[in-house]
């Protein structure tokens, strides 16, 4: 279901001012932002599309898109298979270089945006947190890109140990705000194969956010959840089905 113009504002404002108490009020700060879906996995592990298999109340992708409209301006999904998504109301983009993963999504969504902050998200992330993305935008500013980053994660929904610094770093590359600085070093990597997102902070201003923060507004870390497994997917039904009930 589409909103209007003055339906779009009231649930942005609500959004940030109501969804969390731990919330900060971001209402005077965020700037005009688009919003990138990635739809291009294949969705192997799954036997279908995942994107578009029932979760709850509509699909999966159905969860993300509900979410990001919240808060975005306008919203782009990148996919090769626009067929599949045509009745989703989105305007909808092929990958400018082919076959070059979920970088290669993000230069395309950046180079069909409309405003330079961008938000980009993976199509199997259901329980994005709007506060969250609402707070990235908002401290994104003069850096490349803001990224939040964990540590050690397991098979639940949500993040364990998220201050145990003696693991390894995770950057959450696709809950990410970017800034269109970045197209000309991400066209650089593209065309030298380095496919690696996480790459891109070795060569881009990137402004990562820890635990301390994010948990302000994502205690469990569920807006890094991603469903790659029939396993995955069952818990996140069961998660649904939980939050239905309280």
């Amino acid at each position: 279901m589409s909103l209007n113009v003055q339906q779009h504002r009231l649930v942005r404002s609500s959004a940030i001012h109501c969804a969390s108490d731990r919330a900060l009020n971001l209402s005077e700060k965020l700037s005009p932002v688009t919003g990138v879906i990635l739809a291009g996995g294949q969705s192997r592990r799954m036997g279908e599309n995942k994107a578009l298999m029932p979760l709850g109340d509509d699909a999966l992708i159905g969860h993300v898109i509900r979410r990001m409209r919240l808060i975005t301006d306008e919203l782009l999904l990148i996919t090769n298979t626009p067929t599949e998504y045509a009745n989703l109301g989105v305007s909808m983009h092929g990958d400018i270089f082919p076959d070059t993963g979920a970088l290669g999504g993000i230069y395309t969504g950046l180079m069909h945006a409309s405003h330079d902050a961008v938000l980009c998200v993976a199509c199997d992330s259901p329980f994005l947190n709007p506060n969250l993305l609402a707070y990235l935008v908002s401290v994104l500013g003069e850096y490349d890109a803001v990224m939040p980053y964990t540590y050690s994660r397991n098979k639940d929904i949500g993040v364990t140990n998220p201050f145990h610094s003696t693991h390894q770093i995770t950057l959450q590359t696709l809950c990410a705000a970017y800034s269109k600085r970045c197209l000309p070093i991400i066209e650089s990597m593209l065309r030298e194969s380095e496919l690696r997102v996480h790459a891109l902070a070795e060569r881009a201003h990137i402004k990562r956010i820890s635990p301390e923060i994010w948990q302000k507004f994502d205690p469990d870390g569920r807006s890094f959840f991603n469903i790659n497994t029939p396993e995955d997917f069952e818990r996140a039904d069961s998660y649904m089905r939980m939050q239905t009930t309280h």
